[in-house]
């Protein structure tokens, strides 16, 4: 597999000033050299690059969120339409400043959109005006393994890849979140978060989430974890009207937990939580919720979403030093538990 290296605010001004395009006809025989599928131009390329930002956020230190993802985050995001701006939600997510950075390197305030923590995905616009030419979103239901993608983060930031989907299965993971069918893809890329995965024709397949050691299940693999674009299709409207998803809010209930030995460990209580305020600690045990057993996470957190909407009350029995123990805890809806930024 190839990367692409077009990394320098002076490779996109070449590009548009037209003297890149001996550079880019180089780097578009060697896509073709590495691949006979691809079917990439420079038109392509150009204009694929021209719906791409950069990302830069400050967090204030009391935020939720700040221990975890830090108070400076950076990442990509990609346009969707005139004004909306795609990209993975961590990067924006309580954010007191957000600045989106084009591929001429002008800066400009943005504020958030929406933001959804079932999906991952977060919506941003910039403050000033500005239209961009935005990029179709695609079906990831429909990739094929043998298909060139393109992993493209903003060019301000480094490096594109030409990838490979390897595997479509469930992904779990520790702050109460789970895809049943996530976008594996190798070779990793460094500057994953917020990059849109497209096909040839720059159709968003999905936006990059987490680099993974195991691509493919059960062998060394380096490579990415994408949200897919389809599941942002049923909610896009309610992230751009009222913030956040109207329907199917998952209950939360602040623990991070680990699933290792076939137990379900709970390894930090988010501060003033709920299940911060019924009493769970780290290195609790949960055996059962309402009175179901359960050792892994996707178990754990199904019966947790079964439960009904935030607002509901659940009962965790937990092992604590030998004693088994029970709490009542009051779920909540996450949106309402992150500090809320002037964004919102």
């Amino acid at each position: 597999m190839l990367l692409i290296q077009l990394s320098t605010k002076e490779t996109y001004h070449s590009l548009i000033s037209g003297s890149f395009r001996a550079s880019l006809a180089i780097l578009l025989l060697l896509f073709c050299t590495v691949s006979s599928y691809a079917n990439i131009t420079k038109d392509n390329l150009g204009r694929f690059y021209q719906s791409i930002v950069s990302i830069h956020t400050s967090v204030p230190s009391d935020a939720r969120t700040a221990a975890s993802l830090g108070i400076k985050r950076e990442g990509n995001g990609v346009a969707i339409d005139d004004t909306h701006i795609l990209t993975i939600g961590y990067i924006i997510i309580e954010a007191e400043k957000i600045e989106i950075e084009l591929p001429d390197g002008r800066r400009f305030p943005a504020t958030i959109v929406g933001y959804d923590h079932t999906s991952g995905f977060g919506i941003i616009k910039s403050v000033v005006p500005i239209k961009f030419n935005p990029l179709p979103l695609g079906n990831s239901d429909i990739i094929n393994s043998d298909e060139d993608l393109l992993i493209l983060p903003a060019l301000e930031r480094g490096v594109g890849s030409i990838v490979r989907s390897v595997s479509r299965r469930p992904f779990a993971g520790w702050w109460e979140y789970f895809l049943e069918s996530p976008i594996y893809t190798v070779p990793a890329n460094g500057l994953w978060a917020g990059a849109p995965i497209l096909n040839q024709n720059g159709e968003i397949l999905g936006i990059g989430s987490l680099f993974v050691s195991e691509a493919i299940p059960g062998v060394s693999s380096p490579g990415n974890m994408s949200v897919p674009i389809n599941i942002l299709k049923p909610i896009l409207q309610d992230l751009i009207s009222y913030g956040r998803r109207k329907n199917k809010i998952q209950p939360y209930i602040g623990i991070s937990s680990d699933d290792t030995n076939d137990q379900i460990t709970v390894t930090r209580v988010s501060k003033s939580g709920p299940a911060f305020n019924a009493g769970i600690k780290p290195q609790d045990v949960i055996l059962t919720v309402d009175g179901l057993q359960v050792s892994n996470l996707k178990a754990f957190y199904q019966q947790i979403w079964n439960s009904g909407e935030a607002g509901e009350t659940i009962e965790l029995t937990v092992l604590r030093n030998g004693k088994v123990l029970t709490f009542n805890i009051i779920t909540v809806d996450r949106m309402d538990y992150f500090v809320k930024s002037q964004s919102f």
